[in-house]
């Protein structure tokens, strides 16, 4: 069947060169600068409004998933769920665990409780409507604010239709987490590049600390 490439965003990753008045804080790939992100307004798993605006002045694991995601995806849950349980009851209360799809063609409310519910997980899932290019809009803006590249491989002839999108299509991603400090700013980089749950969750601490 022939392809169709349809590039929605690639970003290149820019680990960038220390000087020597930088020091490499982290085991994962320090972000230097650290970098903001942009307050953003998606949908829930639960079909409600979520804004990022809630997780001011806490530390922030993003995670980058999509519901039909073969490899990687697996992966990042269970692993962001393994490090959540490694933390105290006071390590908790000033943590935040959070998921974005890359995929809200497919991944609506629902996929993303059933998402959930198979991995025993209970921190957001987030997602957007895609009826318009506006809408779509807040998660691209996501997207690009945490440096996650997007490439979408379709069916040339797919013509059945889900959530504003052909059915039949392939997704390649940029992979793993972010970790956001206190103030709200990017911190460290994870890809499965360079994968440890265990190194995660000392960076995690170092944010703390």
């Amino acid at each position: 069947m022939d392809k169709l490439i349809f590039v929605v965003a690639v970003l290149m990753l820019n680990a960038g060169c220390l000087s020597p008045q930088e020091i490499d804080i982290f085991e994962g790939q320090d972000v230097n600068p650290a970098q903001p992100y942009r307050v953003f307004d998606l949908q829930d798993n639960n079909d409600s409004r979520f804004n990022s605006s809630v997780l001011n002045g806490n530390i922030v694991v993003f995670g980058f998933i999509y519901t039909n995601c073969p490899n990687y995806c697996p992966t990042t849950t269970a692993d962001m769920k393994w490090i959540q349980s490694q933390l105290s009851e006071q390590e908790r209360s000033n943590t935040s665990f959070i998921s974005v799809t890359v995929d809200p063609w497919r991944d609506g409310p629902f996929g993303l409780t059933q998402y959930m519910d198979e991995y025993n997980v209970t921190w957001p899932h987030l997602t957007t409507t895609v009826e318009t290019l506006e809408s779509l809009s807040h998660i691209e803006r996501v997207w690009t604010d945490f440096s996650i590249g997007l490439i979408l491989t379709e069916a040339n002839n797919s013509t059945d239709l889900g959530r504003g999108h052909s059915l039949y299509y392939d997704i390649e991603h940029t992979n793993g987490l972010v970790l956001v400090d206190e103030t709200g700013l990017q911190r460290v980089r994870w890809t499965h590049d360079n994968w440890s749950p265990e190194g995660i969750l000392s960076d995690l601490r170092s944010l703390m600390n």
